[in-house]
């Protein structure tokens, strides 16, 4: 029989630092106790190595500072809660700088390092702000709130919109270059839809999110199910239309070599900002009105499943002609509800009718990968931001979309932050004005996206709101 205990020792060596850790543990408790001693180890590391790089700045501080004296502060990092001290210096314009917490990361009365603050973020789009906060809690073995994890949530994500949205503006206002991506293909695939999620504590009850993605097929990875290849995600919240158009342009240009692509085969359920989502990206481009939403038509429009299936078959075989003149007269023979079912159907067709046909009816040999933007609405918001009396803020609602976007880079630690900056421009300001058109522009009207916004009265509306020459003065009709 062997012994019924175990010495166990650590010898921790940084620099001229050096730790000892011992312990003897019984056999039964030996990984328990491996498992303490390795969060311990994993601490005094840390710690030690945090001393050693205060040391070497001490010895060569950078010129015009002085050193004022030392502070002690607590660290939760991602082995464990640790204290530490660290010296203070007054730089050339008597500032007060602290050149370890910033070399690690660390902002100012911040608690957590950032490894941890992505970890409760990548958490935190995944389940509820308590679950991740006890997810997180038991990880590194130490106590943290639900309104930790907020906070972790909230900085993360919207560091992230913030970079994005600063390189659009780059991009489109400043004329920078952008770098571009690597992904080539002849053919791109893109769909975009909205969908409304609740607010809390604003002036709207709710806020529409678009969401798009965007690939270059489809491969078979079981019976009947297919997945998307390269395929890119762009979701926002709070972006006119012109401001989406850019967003996805920007994000298409960073992941797909444009130069190769020749064709976009887009998709969507025919509202009018979807229609036009892709229409910044100067590529050839085809319209397939989204199936699931046209089958759904037909259902509420016949409350038949079999007659819904026939027509729309009809429509993806023959387009509007084959099946217009025939819904014509069933509209004149119904009445009441029936009668307007069917005549939002028609109007509905009628307005798509460039997207019925399939691409082979077209003269298109391709094959059309399409249909999964609602599967990907349902991962990318639904899951997360509806459901269990979610509402939200808007700030945590942006966050929240860049992290469900993020969440496999943010948990390996590998996302790449783009920078804040935007250079500064001057424009020219008219004094006497107390708006900018800008702002009066990203307002809407309900009654030009209602149910008679194809009318010729709400087409003349349209262009007088919002001009002639602008994206949203295009009619829908065909």
């Amino acid at each position: 029989m062997t012994d019924e205990t175990v010495h166990i020792s650590i010898t921790i060596r940084i620099a001229k630092r050096e730790q000892r850790i011992e312990r003897t543990t019984r056999i039964e408790e030996l990984e328990e106790t491996i498992q303490e001693i390795a969060l311990e180890t994993g601490q005094e590391a840390l710690g030690m190595g945090i001393n050693e790089i205060d040391d070497r700045i001490a010895e060569r501080p950078p010129q015009g500072w002085q050193k004022v004296g030392t502070e002690e502060r607590w660290l939760v990092s991602s082995i464990g809660a640790l204290r530490y001290k660290r010296r203070i210096y007054l730089d050339e314009k008597r500032k007060r700088r602290k050149p370890v917490d910033e070399l690690l990361g660390i902002e100012k009365y911040g608690r957590t390092s950032g490894r941890v603050q992505e970890m409760g973020a990548s958490l935190a789009c995944m389940g509820t702000y308590r679950l991740a906060a006890n997810q997180l809690s038991w990880l590194i073995k130490t106590p943290i709130s639900h309104s930790a994890i907020q906070r972790m949530a909230w900085n993360t994500g919207n560091r992230i919109a913030d970079g994005e949205e600063a390189e659009r503006r780059r991009v489109f206002e400043q004329g920078e270059p952008i770098e571009a991506g690597k992904i080539k293909s002849p053919v791109l695939y893109g769909e975009s839809d909205g969908v409304w999620v609740h607010l809390q504590r604003e002036k709207r009850r709710s806020a529409e999110v678009r969401v798009a993605i965007m690939s270059t097929g489809r491969k078979q990875i079981g019976k009947d199910r297919y997945r998307f290849e390269n395929k890119r995600c762009i979701t926002a919240i709070g972006l006119n239309s012109e401001m989406w158009q850019e967003q996805i342009v920007r994000e298409a240009h960073l992941y797909y070599d444009l130069s190769e692509t020749k064709r976009l085969i887009c998709g969507g359920d025919g509202n009018q900002w979807v229609r036009h989502s892709f229409d910044r990206m100067d590529i050839p481009q085809v319209f397939v009105l989204d199936r699931f939403h046209l089958f759904r038509a037909a259902k509420r429009a016949f409350q038949d499943k079999a007659e819904a299936k026939q027509i729309v078959t009809q429509l993806h075989e023959g387009g509007f002609s084959s099946v217009s003149i025939d819904l014509r007269q069933c509209i004149e023979r119904s009445e009441g509800r029936e009668r307007q079912r069917l005549q939002d159907f028609y109007n509905y067709i009628h307005n798509n009718q460039d997207g019925l046909l399939n691409l082979e009816h077209r003269g298109i040999d391709l094959p059309a990968c399409l249909g999964g933007i609602e599967g990907n609405v349902d991962k990318l918001v639904v899951h997360r931001m509806k459901g269990r009396g979610c509402s939200w803020r808007l700030r945590g609602l942006r966050a929240m979309l860049a992290l469900c976007r993020n969440c496999d880079a943010l948990k390996h630690h590998a996302y790449r932050y783009l920078p804040l900056m935007v250079p500064h421009k001057n424009n020219h300001v008219t004094q006497k004005l107390d708006v900018e058109y800008s702002e009066v522009l990203y307002k809407t009207m309900p009654i030009l996206h209602g149910p008679d916004h194809d009318k010729p009265w709400v087409n003349t509306l349209r262009k007088i709101v919002h001009g002639s020459g602008s994206l949203f003065s295009r009619s829908m009709d065909f």
